[in-house]
């Protein structure tokens, strides 16, 4: 990533013993759909998916395939979905992560973010090279934020 970075460095990040209910209100606050998790010496062990809190939401019979769309079975009222939602507030985020499938590193080039914003990435965690250590997240946002001209 020559030149000004594409990537931010001032990102909300979690804990693996943080909790479900405040991963969610960072995420609000933040404007974000993806967290990134780290450990204790920063390093990047996760990332905190919404749709993972959603699926925390639905019923076991909506997830188990594709094609499943009937949820008449079940009660569909916002109260429920936000008991629901109380019920994984404290959930650990560890038991809700996923394992960083893609992250860059500094010297990145723009065109590698790209294919990962394409294939379906919506923030990339960027990492040092040598520790592992979380230096910044980059965002389908910011990269389309590069892309305009001056």
């Amino acid at each position: 990533m020559s030149g000004d970075p594409l990537f931010r460095t001032d990102f909300p990040s979690l804990h693996a013993s943080d909790v479900t209910g405040e991963a969610a209100r960072r995420m609000l606050a933040s404007h974000v759909t993806d967290l990134p998790v780290v450990d204790d010496a920063g390093r990047l062990i996760g990332i905190f998916k919404l749709e993972r809190l959603f699926g925390a939401l639905l019923p076991k019979g909506a997830l188990i395939g594709f094609g499943f769309e009937d949820l008449s079975f079940t009660a569909d009222k916002l109260e429920h979905l936000q008991q629901q939602m109380r019920g994984v507030a404290d959930t650990p985020v560890r038991q809700m992560m996923v394992k960083a499938e893609h992250f860059v590193h500094p010297d990145t080039s723009p065109l590698e973010i790209v294919l990962l914003l394409y294939r379906g990435a919506n923030n990339v965690p960027v990492v040092e090279r040598e520790t592992n250590r979380l230096i910044g997240m980059v965002s389908a946002r910011d990269m389309l934020n590069a892309l305009q001209p001056n």
